[in-house]
């Protein structure tokens, strides 16, 4: 892109400092220093804060664009230019126009929540797939189309990563894009500059109070999906609003874009009414209560167990019908939903008497609804097994040790990743939310250890829930990422 382009299409971008000429050609976009090439522009984050000048000076980009609070002295070689808003909020749209606007071209769904977006982005690919459709994943558990697995190591990537894998599924024939969009992204402006047609919300409870100042901004960030929604014609919101928060979410929808068309789900809801839900460990079945034009009173069942897949299913069964896909083959592939990664993931023993359930459940919100689910599935007896992330949201700790106090027969604590803070000290933390006199059935920091002797622990009809982790084949202690599978380590504790 030459750089008088770049000036044309954002008037708000301008050059402060450096020699150069209208004609001047940069590559590329990036707000990663670990990514630049030399001939690239390097939009400086905000979130830089005072090491901003650091970076820039050793940024080996020579175009670097800073935001109006930054102060750098004059670069040798390198153009400087400057915008009154956070330049990571332009990568994206910079790179949608180099790229030549690749969402524009693709129907990308966007799934925001505090809890469900995993589950919610495979089932609409899978059920996308089952209509004949070429889809794609971008989200936790990784990017995903064509038979491509790959890890961005982030629910959203970057901006400059995101249009280029957005391109990649283009050029490869996707046609539709399933992608988590989190409430670090959309606060950042990592999917400014794509064109979504839906979005859809699951719920909204406490997590990530410490990216977040309080709930309202975390709520408030997640809305922004929908904000876009109403920039283009075509396009619809699908909300829970029976959800945890789901009714104060609409109304922040409703009264931010008006105009927008919105799903509501819900057990009491006027547009999509869920109720006569039953539960066994081979199945769930429900009703739902569609408009008369999509055939009013319809019985789902679906392989996926819990009370929370009756959620998850029911929001991707009204957002596939409102892309207009057949529902007849919609019911048949809600039966046959291949497990999702780390979501209610089930391993049994040799002779199948006992069973664990691997879940990424790591809010308390997540961690009730997986304990109830389980629960709805008659266990002779429940195994809580889990820990909480280090240097991370402390608020939640005693608030999961109550839950799962209160919820499972026993709780095992552990860790989950530690990182940098003392991982007893984590621990103490969780178990200060127990009744006096509640003492766990084992605390030990050890999760290979913890998970063996859940196992050893179980007896016929019993279940262990190995919460926290999920999809992760790691576990980060202080600044080591170490192999860890906590699926890898029921498998060996069951001898399979």
């Amino acid at each position: 892109m030459k750089l008088s382009e770049l000036l044309n299409l954002f008037p708000d971008i301008k050059i402060i400092s450096g020699s150069y000429t209208p004609d001047e050609n940069f590559d590329f976009v990036r707000t990663d220093s670990r990514k630049l090439e030399p001939n690239d522009l390097f939009c400086l984050p905000d979130s830089s804060g005072d090491k901003g000048v650091e970076y820039a000076k050793a940024s080996s980009s020579r175009y670097i664009l800073i935001g109006s609070k930054l102060k750098i002295p004059k670069l040798d070689n390198k153009v400087v230019l400057k915008t009154d808003q956070d330049p990571e909020s332009l990568a994206g749209p910079i790179a949608s126009v180099i790229l030549g606007d690749p969402s524009s071209n693709l129907k990308v769904i966007g799934v925001t929540g505090t809890n469900g977006k995993t589950s919610l982005t495979h089932i609409l690919a899978y059920l996308g797939e089952s209509q004949g459709k070429s889809c794609g994943i971008i989200g936790t558990t990784g990017v995903k189309f064509k038979g491509i697995l790959s890890d961005t190591g982030y629910t959203t990537p970057d901006p400059s990563s995101l249009q280029s894998i957005l391109k990649e599924m283009y050029d490869s024939g996707v046609e539709y894009v399933f992608m988590e969009a989190s409430s670090h992204g959309l606060k950042l402006g990592r999917t400014n500059g794509v064109h979504f047609k839906v979005g859809v919300f699951s719920n909204l409870t406490q997590d990530h109070l410490d990216f977040h100042p309080n709930m309202e901004d975390y709520r408030n960030s997640k809305a922004l999906l929908f904000s876009s929604l109403a920039l283009h014609p075509e396009t619809f919101g699908v909300i829970d609003s029976d959800a945890p928060g789901g009714k104060d979410f609409k109304s922040v929808v409703e009264a931010s874009s008006p105009d927008l068309k919105i799903f509501s789900l819900g057990r009491s809801s006027e547009d999509f009414e869920i109720h006569s839900e039953a539960f066994s460990l081979e199945k769930t079945s429900y009703q739902i209560r569609l408009p008369n034009e999509w055939g009013g009173d319809t019985e789902i069942s679906t392989n996926l167990l819990g009370g929370f897949n009756v959620r998850n299913t029911a929001l991707a069964f009204v957002t596939a019908l409102g892309l207009g896909w057949e529902k007849k083959s919609l019911l048949s592939a809600l039966g046959s939903i291949p497990q999702i990664p780390g979501r209610f993931q089930i391993y049994y023993s040799k002779d199948k008497s006992r069973m664990a359930v691997v879940d990424y459940a790591h809010t308390p919100d997540a961690l009730e609804n997986i304990l109830r689910s389980i629960r709805e599935s008659k266990p002779k007896e429940l195994v809580a097994l889990f820990g909480c992330g280090g240097d991370r949201d402390k608020t939640k700790r005693p608030k999961m040790a109550k839950i799962a106090g209160e919820l499972a027969d026993q709780v095992i604590l552990t860790s989950d990743n530690p990182r940098t803070e003392n991982a007893e000290s984590i621990l103490d933390d969780i178990q200060a939310g127990f009744p006096g006199g509640y003492s766990p059935l084992l605390r030990e920091v050890d999760r290979a250890k913890a998970i063996l002797y859940g196992i050893s622990y179980l007896k016929e009809g019993g279940c262990l829930l190995v919460a926290g982790k999920g999809h992760e084949d790691y576990q980060i202690i202080g600044r080591d990422k170490r192999h860890f599978d906590d699926g890898e380590e029921i498998r060996k504790a069951f001898g399979l």
